[in-house]
C-alpha cells in the first residue's frame, strides 16, 4: 500500500521524539510498546537482542 509524503511525516515526527524519548530520556514511551491502531502502517520486528530491560 503506497504512504503518502504527508503520512510519512507525520509518523516519523511521532516515531523518531518517541524514539529519543525512550532511549536518551528514559521515559517510557507506550507508542514504542507495539502496533498501534492510529498508525497501521508501521510494522514492529522482534529483536534479536531479546525484550528491553
Amino acid at each position: 500500500m503506497p504512504l503518502s509524503g504527508a503520512r510519512g511525516w507525520r509518523i516519523t515526527r511521532v516515531y523518531v521524539p518517541a524514539f529519543f524519548g525512550l532511549h536518551l530520556r528514559g521515559g517510557a514511551q507506550p507508542l514504542l510498546d507495539g502496533p498501534a491502531a492510529a498508525y497501521p502502517e508501521v510494522a514492529f520486528q522482534q529483536s534479536s537482542r531479546g525484550p528491553r530491560q
